[in-house]
Formats: C-alpha cells, structure tokens, sequence
C-alpha cells in the first residue's frame, strides 16, 4: 500500500482593517492560486445574518472564527493550500498564527491590503446605501469603536502588499 504523499501547504493570511477590499482580493488570490478561501464574514452571514449590532453576535463571530480557523488548519495539514479572509487586526493574533501555520508544517504568506481611512469610511457608506445579503451593515459609529481595535502590519511583520500582486 502506498503511504499519503502530502505536499508543504502555504497559508495565505488576507490581514486589513472593514471594507479595504479584502474579500475581493481573497477572491483573486483564490483564482490565481487554486487555494481554497475561508471568507469568515460569509460563514457568519449564512448563520447570523448581516446585522453586527445584534444580541449575541459578538459570541457567535467567535465561534465561527473558531470553526473556520480549524477548518483551515486541517486543510493545510493535509497539504491544502488555504487563503484565510478574516482581517486579523491585532498584531499579537497574527503571530500566534504564524506560530500556528508553522507548526503544522505549512507556509506562511500575509498579504496586507493596505487602504487610507477615509476611503475606508467611503466605501462603508457605499456598502450600507446598497446593501446586499452578503455585506455587513456597519454604521460610522461601529466604524469609529472598531478603529480602537486595529493594529496595522509593521513593517517587521514581512507582508506583501496586496496591490503588489501582479
């Protein structure tokens, strides 16, 4: 019997702060790589719906963090290139993903996309004005209380930057 032969994965991390275009450059990165992307906000979406401000919904984004994180990891465990859209604000999460990604014998690649503020804030007021079933309704005061949260990547951090993929 032949043994599982199993290649060295590489985990895509899509780190950037709400409405940067991460999706949406997960979304080419997927095309380009044939990786399998994990978009965390879709799952919550499906299950909780596109309101953020609702009862209980800081619990359940955890969890289907949690689900999705593993998901991810036993794909690349088993020789699985994955794209892991999630955002991955703060700098002390990022590195114990690393740590994590390392660990089980997989690559590690961080794209960054990287995106000004007040573009951010456009783009948001554009999401609400049109929103779809597949896009979070975040108001400039949950903007405004999220930015608290956000960490940007240092340059010690070794990212690519999205709009660098050619």
């Amino acid at each position: 019997m032949m043994g599982f032969m199993k290649s060295q994965a590489t985990v895509y991390l899509i780190c950037g702060f709400i409405g940067a275009g991460k999706t949406t450059f997960a979304k080419k990165l997927e095309e380009r790589t044939g990786a399998v992307r994990i978009t965390k906000d879709e799952w919550s979406i499906r299950l909780i719906g596109n309101n953020p401000a609702i009862d209980g919904y800081a619990e359940w984004d955890a969890k289907i963090i949690g689900l999705s994180r593993d998901f991810a990891f036993y794909l690349a465990g088993r020789g699985i290139d994955v794209i892991m859209d999630e955002g991955f604000w703060g700098r002390e999460e990022r590195e114990q993903l690393k740590r994590r990604i390392r660990a089980i014998g997989a690559k590690v690649t961080m794209y960054y996309v990287e995106t000004p503020i007040e573009e951010i804030r456009e783009r948001v007021i554009e999401r609400n004005n049109n929103l779809t079933e597949e896009s979070f309704e975040i108001s400039r005061e949950m903007l405004d209380g999220y930015l608290v949260g956000w960490q940007p990547p240092g340059e010690d951090e070794h990212y690519l930057l999205a709009s660098d993929l050619k």
